[in-house]
């Protein structure tokens, strides 16, 4: 009976039991939780549950999992999640088994040494260097000018990403950032796998952090799967961002209608060459700007914002989830690309400091669903909205999936409106 260890597999509204529910249908297969919070639940319905720390703690729980691995050997681990890649990458390593290699997941997940390997490829991104002081950002944006975008090394999922427009602003922006780095739990987690991997970080990401110049154009994104090092792009999907506050996604329109998908599944493949990633899911952010396709960063996972597997599954027909644990167990998953058909995935999104008052019940949503139109919630009653800079902000709140014979642009039309029918009340605190 085959074993798939699930790693620290929740994430965003992504529950362990829906990552759980997509392995059902591999015959015989034994399901084993490796979560630092396991539930009472979580008992019923895996047939191992094994308690890690938390995913900071990665030295101890990597020598916790050798040892419960000793006795009962997976045959594959799902690690498609931040928590997850760097610690599941060098379990994988240690007992053979289908996931990125130790060094591709490093590079994933230390978006300073990405930068440096993508360079060096030819692979064009934005101006960069390492900085740890104000007097750095400001050397750095008379080079590059302004905006300038601070990010810490490691992947933060958009937490501690600062937008800096003036000179006035960088003051108070590069000691919130200092402040910050301090405390990150995902910096802790890239210097305790550093130690335990033995691997350079090239970097002290407790006090340095990235400058980088300001990408204009088209924001689009890949995800796919990689079978081996070969891709498996599910097609490329156009972001819309908010501008103020910057950087949080507010839609996605599949495929994209800015631009021809068919260079940007080249750059995205020779970023995936690059860093010699393999066997997983990849989600890759880039912008388009007349000729120019640049890469803003390198995800070794599968996207997982609210709605996703929805979105792609209109083309796909397949849930990913679903085939990425058939990657995990070297298991080839079935491969289809229907370009017949256009979605748009839109979020309504809260950016003020607030308590969700008022949602609609799962009732509710299924009565407004319609031929094509398909509606989520990403938070709960009683949940905290956080305003940015926030290091924790997540702010979707509902989302609304639509599709459309013949563009993508009016499916986000539908989607839009579709979302104003939705019942939410959030009280600013």
């Amino acid at each position: 009976m085959p074993i798939l260890m699930m790693l620290y597999p929740a994430y965003g509204t992504v529950s362990v039991h829906e990552v759980c529910r997509h392995a059902e249908p591999i015959p015989g297969l034994k399901l084993v939780l490796a979560d630092n919070e396991p539930t009472t639940s979580d008992l019923d319905i895996f047939d191992e549950v094994w308690e890690l720390p938390p995913p900071e703690r990665l030295a101890e729980a990597y020598g916790l999992l050798r040892r419960w691995c000793e006795k009962s050997p997976p045959g594959g681990i799902f690690m498609q999640s931040e928590r997850g890649l760097l610690l599941g990458s060098l379990l994988a390593r240690n007992l053979g088994l289908k996931g990125p290699s130790l060094d591709a997941a490093h590079l994933c997940a230390n978006k300073y040494l990405q930068r440096v390997v993508l360079s060096g490829a030819g692979i064009g991104g934005p101006q960069f260097s390492l900085a740890e002081s104000a007097a750095d950002v400001r050397r750095l944006a008379g080079e590059y000018g302004f905006p300038v975008v601070l990010k810490c090394v490691i992947s933060t999922m958009s937490r501690l990403v600062t937008l800096v427009r003036h000179q006035e602003d960088i003051d108070a922006a590069v000691a919130r950032m200092s402040a910050a780095l301090t405390t990150s739990l995902d910096v802790t987690r890239l210097i305790s796998f550093a130690e335990t991997a033995k691997v350079d970080l090239g970097c002290d990401p407790r006090r340095q952090f990235l400058v980088e110049s300001f990408l204009e154009g088209d924001m689009v994104e890949t995800d796919g799967l990689l079978i081996g090092n070969r891709p498996f792009t599910f097609g490329v999907s156009e972001q819309i961002q908010s501008i103020d506050p910057p950087f949080f996604i507010e839609a996605y329109l599949f495929p994209a209608d800015c631009t021809d998908s068919s260079p940007v599944e080249l750059v995205s493949d020779a970023a995936i060459k690059a860093i010699g990633l393999g066997d997983s899911g990849f989600s890759i952010e880039m912008r388009v700007s007349g000729d120019a396709i640049r890469i803003v960063e390198v995800n070794g996972r599968l996207g997982w914002d609210d709605g996703f597997s929805d979105l792609f599954q209109v083309r796909t027909h397949q849930e990913r989830i679903f085939q990425a644990q058939q990657v995990a167990l070297g298991i080839k998953p079935e491969l289809i690309r229907d370009v017949s058909r256009f979605a748009a995935l839109a979020y309504r999104c809260c950016y003020y400091d607030g308590l969700v008052e008022e949602l609609p019940s799962r009732e509710e949503m299924t009565k407004l669903e319609r031929d094509g139109i398909k509606f989520g919630l990403s938070t709960n009653l009683g949940a905290r909205c956080l305003a940015p800079p926030h290091p924790e902000v997540y702010p979707h709140v509902a989302w609304a999936l639509a599709t459309h014979p013949a563009s993508s642009r009016a499916a986000y039309e539908i989607a839009r409106r579709a979302l104003d029918e939705l019942k939410v009340s959030i009280r600013r605190l």
